[in-house]
């Protein structure tokens, strides 16, 4: 009787340790049963691996990578019915374009109208979609630019200026206009 009871203690301590920590820990064991239900489908122990995944599910039930998997177990085994629910459970977790759709089609329409065929999965390990990258800014709304520009004004500024200040007298004569017109 002290164990069950130690044991919900320690559950419930856990639990209410933090629900980040607890998230985390629930994620990393439904990692385990999967692994190992993979592990038990690629040995052919289809009925430890549909134990394992049943768990995995039930850990995580948001997580599509667990309901593939079973669906596969359960084609091999011959489950066409229970493979379908999987296979639309997977579907309903996925992007429209994700690359294990076209397996788990195929399987599930094999399983259809054969029966049980005789399917070798290429496990995908799910990865993050990585964040785009940010807009490409224009020139004009870089710091460098606009120093440029006007290190630049500045630099004609002083040239003009100082190909046009006075020097002093000129060489040439003074041109002098009267009546008659200049000369």
């Amino acid at each position: 009787m002290r164990a069950p009871l130690a044991t919900i203690l320690a559950a419930a301590a856990v639990a209410g340790a933090g629900g980040a920590a607890r998230s985390d820990d629930v994620e990393a064991a439904a990692q385990v049963h999967l692994d190992r239900g993979i592990a038990a489908f690629g040995a052919g122990d289809l009925a430890l691996a549909k134990q394992e995944l049943l768990t995995a599910v039930e850990l995580v039930p948001h997580k599509p990578n667990p309901y593939r998997w079973l669906a596969l177990v359960e084609i091999q085994d011959g489950d066409c019915a229970h493979a379908r629910l999987d296979v639309d459970s997977f579907l309903a977790r996925v992007p429209a374009d994700d690359p294990r759709i076209p397996e788990l089609v195929r399987a599930r329409d094999g399983c259809k109208q054969k029966g049980v065929p005789q399917i070798a999965p290429r496990p995908v390990v799910e990865q993050p979609v990585p964040p785009a990258p940010p807009p490409e800014r224009s020139v004009a709304t870089r710091w460098w630019f606009w120093t440029a520009i006007g290190a630049g004004a500045l630099a004609i500024t002083g040239a003009v200026f100082l190909a046009t200040r006075d020097g002093g007298p000129s060489e040439l004569p003074a041109i002098q206009c009267d009546a008659s017109g200049c000369r």
